[in-house]
């Protein structure tokens, strides 16, 4: 009996093992998909880059490529993926002292940075290819919009919690999470321009959110007073309506 359970046990480890021998060879697969669709798109142009030339490069059947993506949209679409998840992770581990508007841009900067540079296991290269086909093709940009709205709702949802208000009554983690997307889209803008070549994406958009605080308001400074003014105006509303039904003293 103690023979068998040792057989067991053995058998037990190695399907592990060959288990994880057979996931470890699919993620490199995944990646060498990867790798290829986007050195294509970078050389041929996306529409030009058809899924047979990427199998190529790989030396696998199309339909391998398919139990993988269903389309060539799906592969810059998982980069996108990556980003985003990243920046609510980010956002959730920022110091619960902090003010959010900080928080959050330096959660978006850090990650992007990291994006940039190569870590999260975006290459480089890849992530600017990756920008310039969210801002330039249509299909491209039409399904990250598409992905958009229900990834804003998570940055919205983790907004409030973090403000621990109900964002069904309160607008701020809406306008936050607008202003995410506003600055993100802006910093692109810019970084595309000539003049801003050899210049890293996410120091452009460190300079945006810089100029957003300035023009609106310092962040740990004015939100509280923002709060305030937002409390006077409801307090006087209220004395108006008051007032309105008091009788007039003759």
């Amino acid at each position: 009996m103690p023979r068998t359970d040792k057989n067991k046990g053995a058998n037990a480890v190695k399907e592990t093992g060959e288990l994880g021998r057979r996931e470890r060879k699919k993620a490199e697969l995944r990646c060498a998909l990867i790798e290829a669709a986007f050195a294509l798109f970078a050389e041929r142009g996306f529409d030009e880059t058809r899924v047979e030339d990427i199998t190529e490069k790989v030396d696998v059947s199309s339909r391998t490529f398919f139990r993988y993506f269903s389309s060539k949209e799906e592969v810059v679409l998982e980069y996108y993926s990556v980003e985003y998840d990243e920046i609510i992770s980010a956002l959730k581990e920022r110091p619960r002292h902090e003010h959010i508007m900080t928080a959050l841009r330096r959660a978006i900067v850090s990650v992007t940075r990291g994006c940039e540079e190569g870590f999260y296991g975006v290459d480089g290269d890849r992530f600017r290819t990756l920008r310039s086909l969210i801002r330039t093709h249509p299909i491209i940009r039409a399904k990250c919009l598409e992905q958009s709205d229900s990834r804003k709702c998570q940055l919205i949802s983790v907004i409030a919690q973090r403000l621990e208000i109900d964002a069904s009554s309160d607008l701020r983690p809406l306008l936050l999470a607008g202003v995410f997307e506003f600055a993100s889209s802006a910093a692109y803008d810019v970084w595309r321009e000539p003049q801003s070549r050899g210049i890293p994406y996410f120091k452009i958009l460190d300079n945006v959110f810089d100029t957003i605080e300035r023009e609106l308001g310092s962040a740990d400074g004015n939100v509280e007073s923002l709060d305030e003014a937002t409390d006077a105006r409801r307090r006087d509303a209220g004395r108006h309506r008051r007032s309105r039904g008091r009788p007039s003293v003759q």
